[in-house]
């Protein structure tokens, strides 16, 4: 049976290269002039520059040089996460480039930008010989071999051959650009190496729960994951992690800004310093708090959250410190504030900017005297309790304009820690996208479900001015319109902006501004282009009416709802459109 597997796999693969041979028959390796035109090499500035980023030309050996020093100074395990690391930040910061790019092109098409950039500075010529993928379903499979691999060799020169392969960082590279292109975890791994003394690199890569052993990869270049949970109303404390959909832990991304958070998080953990997450509202300032408990000595202990913006200013001392009863009217018995209730463990403070100055006062009492009264008490309690806290505010201008206290933001202050909005981590974009899809999915009992191309790229350019919050709510939305084994395309998006155009006769655009994004890019570039073409046929209104509802009756097999809301109208309307024609 293994023999017949293995027999079936290599017919398969040999179909693949068949195919894709006939690609480059028909259409030829994708053109890299696109790339070459964003090329600047101006030495009187010591400037090189590929599509706006600055690149510096570097000595291999020197490359070579620096590993043998890691792997003496790190050890081998330490010195290769560090290389693969890199590789994959750096992949997936390509993966950017490569669909602002060639966005209209081939998906084949698009997905070479990264092998042809390696080519473009020195690292690699890669030559593609399986390359099967699907947006849709989120199937990818392929195959390469790396011809002439400058990190390769130069291990060789270095370290010598051995039992393991060298390319630690392009294999890294690889996997980071092919998981923020998708949105989702792959792996490459090299089958073989010049490094183990093979004539060539040969490497395999798909997606990570397809590979026996994927751990064995992701501990080189952890491809993290993202979850948000909110806080459990019947309780303020954080809910235990359930399984997660994308990867071993909980939290996803890919860019460097989210690396360069959760390598500050991962470094603070250990401490029992209070942390302060600053940052615009909904880039996921609890999760990280989330995750700084979880790798902290406290995780065993609860963690209870507080939004202090919640809470009225009358009660917010009695909230946080606890009451002794009969310390004010209503008072009728004593209870512990969350202080109490976080005894050992973490205390998440979420827009602190928003505390009374009298709270303010009890606070700082707490950060320099680790103990507090209860209102109304005289009893001193001890606090056995890790703060962190979170603002969209800058506290510095709240200080200088006197409705912040100074001495408690220099407390507050020691491990600030700022949280890119979602708008510089692009490379994330893929990755939550597909997360939601197949969380909400979930949630929502819906079955089959993807993303149509223009959703994919709109999500991909939009600013998203509302962060990880804004675009979970986005898809959600579209899952919960759309019907199993269907893609979830622009108009499943918008369908709330356009019930609210229909109620008021016009749109606030400030309430959906992902709708005034997607106007703005229909009033321009090649959507005014299919206008004019659209001029130049002679049809009139009614023809082109026609035509289109023709089109989506057809495309959604005589269903007279799901036409509809293809093409934005309502069921009624469409009703009287075809009544309209019969008489």
């Amino acid at each position: 049976m293994a023999r017949q597997n293995s027999g079936a796999r290599a017919h398969k693969a040999e179909q693949h290269r068949r195919s894709l041979a006939e690609v480059f028959q028909v259409h030829g390796e994708p053109s890299l002039d696109d790339l070459y035109e964003t090329f600047r090499f101006e030495p009187d500035k010591a400037e090189i520059h590929l599509n706006g980023r600055r690149m510096v030309l570097t000595d291999n050996l020197g490359l070579a040089i620096m590993r043998r020093e890691m792997v003496s100074a790190l050890g081998y395990e330490r010195a290769r996460g560090v290389m693969s690391r890199i590789g994959y930040s750096v992949g997936a910061a390509d993966a950017e480039l490569a669909l602002e790019l060639r966005k209209d092109d081939s998906l084949f098409d698009i997905f070479t930008v990264g092998p042809q950039l390696h080519a473009l500075k020195g690292s690699v010529k890669v030559e593609p010989l399986v390359f099967e993928a699907d947006r849709r379903t989120g199937r990818f499979y392929s195959e390469y071999i790396w011809h002439n691999s400058a990190e390769c060799h130069a291990h060789v020169h270095e370290m010598g051959l051995g039992p393991h392969p060298g390319g630690w960082q392009q294999v890294g590279y690889a996997s980071g650009y092919t998981s923020a292109f998708f949105g989702r975890p792959m792996i490459f791994r090299e089958m073989q190496c010049v490094a183990m003394g093979h004539e060539r690199c040969f490497l395999i890569g798909k997606p990570a729960e397809e590979w026996d052993d994927a751990e064995a990869e992701l501990k080189w270049f952890r491809a993290e994951g993202y979850s948000r949970r909110p806080v459990n109303a019947a309780s303020d404390q954080i809910p235990p992690d359930e399984d997660l959909l994308i990867g071993s832990r909980s939290m996803v991304g890919a860019s460097s800004g989210f690396n360069v958070v959760l390598h500050l998080v991962d470094k603070v953990a250990q401490t029992d310093a209070p942390v302060l997450f600053l940052g615009e509202s909904g880039v996921g300032k609890e999760v990280f708090a989330r995750e700084l408990h979880k790798r902290s000595r406290r995780a065993a202990e609860p963690m209870v959250a507080v939004n202090c913006a919640a809470i009225p200013e009358t009660l917010i001392e009695s909230e946080l410190f606890g009451v002794e009863k009969g310390a004010f009217t209503g008072a009728h018995s004593s209870r512990p504030g969350r202080f109490e209730r976080a005894q050992g463990g973490t205390l998440f403070l979420d827009e602190i900017g928003t505390l009374s100055f009298a709270a303010q006062g009890k606070l700082l009492r707490v950060l320099q005297e680790s103990e507090f009264e209860r209102v109304g008490g005289g009893r001193t309690i001890a606090a056995d309790v890790r703060l962190i806290a979170a603002t969209n505010a800058d506290l510095w201008a709240e200080v200088e304009k006197g409705a912040f206290r100074a001495d408690l933001f220099h407390r507050l202050n020691t491990f600030p820690i700022h949280i890119p909005p979602l708008r510089e981590r692009r490379a994330d974009i893929p990755l939550l996208a597909n997360h939601f899809l197949q969380k909400l999915s979930a949630r929502h009992r819906k079955s089959g479900l993807g993303f149509d191309e223009d959703v994919v790229r709109y999500l991909h350019d939009y600013h998203w001015p509302g962060n990880i919050r804004e675009m979970e709510n986005l898809i959600e939305r579209g899952i919960i319109l759309a019907n199993d084994n269907e893609l979830v395309g622009i108009h499943h998006l918008t369908m709330s902006a356009n019930s609210l155009m229909r109620a008021t006769n016009e749109l606030n655009e400030a309430q959906d501004p992902f709708w005034t994004f997607l106007m703005t890019q229909v009033r321009r570039g090649p959507e005014e282009d299919f206008g004019a073409k659209m001029l130049n046929t002679g049809l009139s209104h009614e023809d082109l009416l026609e035509s289109l509802v023709t089109a989506a009756l057809k495309s959604c097999g005589g269903n007279v709802t799901k036409a509809a809301q293809t093409i934005g109208m309502s069921r009624s309307q469409l009703n009287y459109w075809l009544r309209k024609k019969q008489t």
